[in-house]
């Protein structure tokens, strides 16, 4: 976990500094609309010495916001989301089956918030571990350990506090990791006890027929 908790920190870091650059685009931004409605006005009364004055300034601004939109190429790849998280998902869930650390999104050369929903993705996957565990009644360590896991994702979730426009929608994600983490606590749960019930059972009977043999 201590290797995640750095990569963590470093899209923390990321993030900081792409929320940096979207406030000052959203500033600037809204600056450059209001220069460009004046223009207008100005134009359809037939002062163009002061349209013009006002054209003039915007490009200065526009050049400027494309300059700055550029700084947040990490955050402007809806496109090929999905590719790179599921790229993610598989990858994550072969590091938890193989008990290998789980690598950085440098080392997978991806965007970090391919990454990021990779993680997101990858809880769902652990539910099908753990369930399928369960069927099987045949690894509850491994149980455990996913249940941990899912529980320590989501905490490292929690800490990506950055608005929608930047993360595509990551609390949405995260809401439902806490709910997917929830049901499997719940279902791990009813199936231990289960497990109990039935060994008491076992138990039970096996004490009955040596007291019936005797």
């Amino acid at each position: 976990m201590e290797e995640l908790e750095t990569i963590f920190n470093e899209i923390s870091e990321e993030l900081t500094k792409a929320n940096s650059v979207r406030e000052k685009i959203l500033t600037l931004s809204r600056l450059a609309i209001q220069k460009s409605s004046v223009a207008i006005k100005h134009l359809h009364r037939g002062d163009l010495q002061k349209a013009e004055s006002l054209i003039s300034e915007n490009k200065d601004l526009i050049v400027e916001i494309n300059e700055l939109s550029n700084q947040m190429e990490q955050v402007r790849f809806g496109m090929i989301l999905a590719c790179n998280q599921e790229y993610a998902e598989a990858v994550f869930l072969h590091s938890f089956l193989t008990q290998k650390p789980f690598p950085t999104y440098t080392d997978l050369q991806i965007p970090y918030l391919g990454y990021i929903h990779g993680i997101t993705d990858f809880v769902g996957e652990l539910r099908r571990v753990v369930l399928d565990s369960l069927r099987k009644e045949d690894n509850i360590e491994i149980v455990v350990n996913a249940l941990e896991l899912m529980d320590d994702l989501y905490t490292l979730l929690l800490t990506i506090d950055f608005p929608d426009s930047l993360t595509y929608n990551l609390r949405k994600k995260t809401d439902f990791v806490r709910n997917l983490t929830e049901r499997t606590r719940g279902d791990v749960t009813l199936a231990l006890n289960r497990l109990q019930l039935v060994e008491t059972f076992k138990e039970i009977l096996e004490h009955k027929s040596t007291k019936d043999n005797s």
